[in-house]
């Protein structure tokens, strides 16, 4: 093979230089999620990869698409498709993956960036290798920009030219995208159980467009994200190429430019709204995060100090006054209740009860066994067999040897609490205590403390606000007030914890729920019915915080329909738009 000639090198190059502008943007577009929350850079990133990729969008057609448009010229229609002159179906496929490396690079970019805390619990947990924790980072990244590109091959296959006149064809092609993005953002928050982190709809909790969450909710949030971001790059590109004949190019932004400021205006004026109202009494309420190292939690000696500490922090009188509940975090207790010291049982509820607060919520794992029986520990059996589940176990003082008040966690994670089918391996690799939990079921009654109605939530749970709605909706409990217990000490002191505390916030904006949260290591915080952050602990350190907690009642549009009306618009847009197409090529 020669060596490329002078002239060719210069062209490679700036082939290359899209590519890398793509891969900048795309770890810039992760910075718009927590810690950082800098929303507008959710915007102007993927408008900077729809700015050099709709250029290659119009390319790609004028190759492949143009061609059809005008193969009748040459023969009749119906006549073999071979001597049409069009060009072989191969050719066009290859020239369709040319047009997803932008959108696949920027996506790979940014869920790498974004989820890069990931390495610390395979490496520093795990003791994989470095190569191949990065590796397996960099795997899971590229796999999730698959969904990405979805979306933009559902715009590239149904939107009609952008070389057509008229001053709406922005618009429609605006609604094409955001469609697409949103079924693309929920199939991957459905398949293989889903994995809906970094949704671009969690960059916009403090954003104006805020307000369309209690409607569509993240999914339909992240579709008008998607259109904001095409039209802000469309207006761009206008300034860049010929006017409409007859229309200035000024002209030629006003309808994007409207729309934009339109979706912008609706989504401040829909955070107006009140979705829900105060009911029944307020509860004082003592969330807890104790600071536990993740490689402690499982040393027989140091899981009962911990549980000393915590028995302590529970015993402490209250700073409010007499409290309602205690919420403890997820796995506080490393054993089942039953087989507790007494002497930390009667710690946390003295025999003068006056002292202590009227319900304790731990988490801890418990055994599912029909038969009645209480273990007092855990087996490698019940591993095996899946007797055991993830779960909260609510207490009262009254009566703390009553164990039926409890919730199971329902929607496990992938590796951590059960292995996907083909990946023992990987799990093999890793030194971490992993095992298969039982499920718990998927409707689960709200328990009542004093006037209200709690509902529990584990860990990664609360990435998926339709399970939540059916303990929120009146069918299912009508909660009142939204508790998640966590422990994500597995990724240290990484950005896991500040966008773990932004999902937590959509959850609250599409029930109109306030919600609680207390964690190992971060972020315990009380969030209220709007989504605001009324009070939280510093990360990483031993700490109590007590709130006040108001409940609410009442349904938003998401809690009664969830992504339903988002998932069928987008169905429908791009059925309409895809008809279309067929027929301008007809």
């Amino acid at each position: 093979m020669s060596a490329p000639s002078p002239a060719e090198s210069p062209g490679r190059l700036r082939s290359l230089f899209p590519v890398l502008l793509a891969a900048i943007a795309g770890a810039l577009h992760a910075a718009s999620f927590a810690p950082w929350t800098l929303w507008w850079a959710q915007v102007l990133t993927l408008s900077g990869l729809l700015w050099l990729w709709l250029p290659e969008l119009e390319s790609y057609r004028l190759k492949y698409w143009r061609q059809e448009q005008h193969g009748g010229q040459r023969k009749d229609r119906h006549e073999d498709r071979h001597n049409s002159g069009e060009k072989p179906i191969g050719s066009q496929s290859a020239g369709l993956l040319r047009l997803l490396l932008l959108p696949f690079v920027f996506s790979a970019t940014w869920f790498t960036a974004g989820l890069c805390w990931l390495y610390i619990s395979m490496h520093d947990y795990g003791n994989l290798p470095a190569v191949l924790a990065a590796a397996a980072v960099v795997a899971l990244s590229a796999f999730l920009a698959l969904f990405a590109c979805i979306a933009f091959l559902l715009t590239a296959l149904c939107a009609s030219n952008r070389d057509t006149p008229g001053l709406l064809r922005s618009i429609g092609i605006a609604l094409v995208f955001g469609s697409a993005w949103t079924l693309a953002e929920w199939l991957r928050g459905t398949a293989f159980t889903g994995f809906p982190w970094l949704a671009i709809g969690y960059a916009h909790v403090d954003s104006p467009l805020a307000g369309w969450a209690p409607l569509l909710g993240v999914y339909g949030l992240s579709g008008i994200a998607a259109m904001l971001a095409y039209l802000l790059a469309d207006m761009l590109l206008t300034l860049g190429r010929r006017a409409i004949p007859g229309v200035g190019k000024l002209a030629g932004m006003l309808a994007p430019a409207l729309a934009f400021l339109l979706l912008i205006a609706c989504g401040s004026a829909l955070r107006s709204i009140e979705w829900s109202t105060p009911t029944g009494e307020m509860l004082k309420v003592r969330l807890l995060q104790g600071n536990v190292p993740q490689q402690m939690k499982f040393v027989p000696q140091e899981a009962y100090r911990a549980m000393q500490a915590y028995s302590r922090m529970v015993a402490q009188p209250g700073g409010i006054g007499a409290l309602d509940l205690i919420v403890l975090p997820e796995t506080a207790w490393t054993i089942p209740w039953a087989g507790t010291d007494p002497a930390l049982v009667a710690q946390m509820f003295p025999t003068d009860r006056s002292a202590s607060a009227q319900h304790v919520a731990i988490g801890m794992p418990l055994p599912l066994d029909s038969s009645g029986q209480r273990p007092t520990e855990l087996t490698s059996e019940m591993i095996l067999q899946r007797r055991i589940a993830n779960s909260v176990l609510l207490l009262r003082s009254a009566q703390p040897s009553d164990q039926s008040m409890r919730y199971d966690k329902h929607h496990l994670v992938p590796f951590g609490e059960f292995v996907p089918w083909g990946f023992q391996w990987f799990v093999d690799l890793m030194n971490i205590p992993l095992g298969s939990f039982a499920r718990g079921s998927l409707e689960q009654k709200p328990f009542v403390i004093k006037s209200q109605r709690v509902a529990f939530n584990i860990c990664y749970e609360d990435l998926f606000g339709e399970q939540l709605a059916l303990a929120a909706r009146k069918h299912g409990g009508d909660a009142t007030i939204l508790i998640n217990v966590s422990n994500i000490a597995w990724f240290g002191r990484s950005h896991a914890l500040g966008q773990h505390l932004q999902i937590a916030r959509m959850r609250t904006l599409e029930l109109a729920r306030p919600m609680l949260r207390s964690t190992n290591t971060g972020m315990t915080a009380s969030i209220d019915s709007r989504g605001k952050v009324r009070a939280v602990l510093e990360n990483h350190t031993v700490g109590v915080l007590e709130d006040e907690v108001q409940g609410m009642t009442g349904e938003t549009p998401f809690m009664k329909w969830t992504h339903w009306p988002s998932l069928c618009t987008s169905a429908a847009i791009l059925a309409i738009a895809g008809w279309r197409r067929r027929q301008t090529k007809k």
